[in-house]
């Protein structure tokens, strides 16, 4: 996907899935929630995080990945580790 992207092209895709190409089997990561993070802009787009949701293993490191989603094409994310529950890890990504 071209151009730079905003809480509105995340937020439809809450719940669907973002598929990690790895070595093997591709890590699925489920977006989980799309919020706002003020509003007033930090450059040339209103802040906004996303929280992805993963299995338990394999832990991802904080880093950037290459995620596919069906709609948003291939997008290159820094997504950063922040929980590890019953469900999973959760991993978020920070855009200002």
């Amino acid at each position: 996907m071209a151009g730079l992207l905003t809480l509105d092209d995340f937020s439809p895709a809450v719940g669907d899935g973002f598929r990690l190409p790895v070595e093997g089997d591709p890590v699925e990561l489920e977006l989980v929630e799309a919020r706002s993070l003020g509003d007033r802009p930090l450059g040339d787009r209103l802040p906004f995080a996303l929280l992805f949701r993963g299995p338990g293993e394999p832990a991802l490191e904080q880093a950037t990945y290459r995620l596919v989603h069906d709609r948003l094409g291939e997008l290159e994310i820094f997504i950063v580790p922040v929980a590890a529950t019953a469900d999973g890890r959760d991993y978020e990504a920070i855009f200002t």
